[in-house]
């Protein structure tokens, strides 16, 4: 009697993975950091349009946004603080929500269901905001501003706890300090087996903010369209990942 010989992938991941119909570990992994960087790209283009279309409040990048927020306490611009104030606010309360949506990643696994319901979410007020933003002709003014800042800020707060809730080789998505550290960091003790991905997250962030530069002069509404169409497809490509785990 003769031994076949079997060239399949025999771990238990792998069997997993097969059995529910998604793909094996290792690419799963590639898919799920293709997302990341996609929801990166989609950041991007959303700060770019708060800071040049919302008289310069950004709404993912809260590092920069805090420093605007003292910048306008120290000058005593009353506008500027509440625009800047706003926005933080708000992001804090995506957060919040976004981690209570999201919950814990169980071990192993690669994207929950969770995490895709906290997307979902995203998107709804990604919508809202380029609904709102293309009524005002791209120039929102007043309480609307207010609003529309509070809106984007809360998807981005939100899709930040997505993306951190599944501890990702420190990839955030809405901003990259974080991200440059963990990849210096890992590469001074000679662990760069996530700068790849890192790399990849941070120019893809530069990219989004190319793009939507180059729309806001003159196609302003396509710029804010930019970012929930990136939600969409991440959303849609999210469900192939539900059933993956990494071991």
């Amino acid at each position: 009697m003769t031994a076949s010989c079997d060239l399949s992938d025999p771990s238990p991941a792998a069997a997993h993975a097969a059995a529910a119909g998604g793909p094996p570990p290792g690419a799963a992994l590639r898919w799920r950091a293709a997302l990341l960087v996609l929801l990166t790209f989609g950041a991007g283009t959303t700060d770019v349009v708060g800071f040049l279309g919302m008289e310069k409040v950004f709404t993912a990048n809260m590092t920069g946004n805090i420093v605007l927020f003292g910048l306008a306490a120290g000058e005593g611009n009353g506008a500027d603080l509440a625009r800047c104030g706003a926005a933080t606010l708000a992001f804090a309360l995506g957060l919040l929500a976004g981690f209570l949506i999201a919950g814990r990643t169980p071990a192993g696994r690669v994207w929950p269901p969770r995490v895709t319901a906290v997307l979902g979410f995203v998107l709804a007020l990604q919508t809202a905001f380029l609904a709102g933003w293309a009524a005002t002709g791209a120039e929102p003014h007043g309480g609307g501003l207010l609003a529309l800042i509070s809106l984007s800020s809360v998807a981005m707060g939100a899709q930040t706890a997505a993306a951190r809730s599944m501890a990702a080789d420190g990839i955030t998505t809405t901003f990259v300090t974080g991200t440059l550290t963990s990849m210096m960091g890992g590469l001074a003790v000679g662990r760069g087996a996530a700068a790849g991905l890192r790399t990849a997250v941070i120019l893809g962030l530069a990219a989004g903010a190319a793009v939507a530069g180059a729309l806001m002069t003159h196609a302003p509404v396509a710029a804010a369209a930019v970012s929930p169409a990136v939600l969409a497809a991440v959303v849609a490509g999210a469900f192939r990942l539900h059933s993956s785990r990494t071991s």
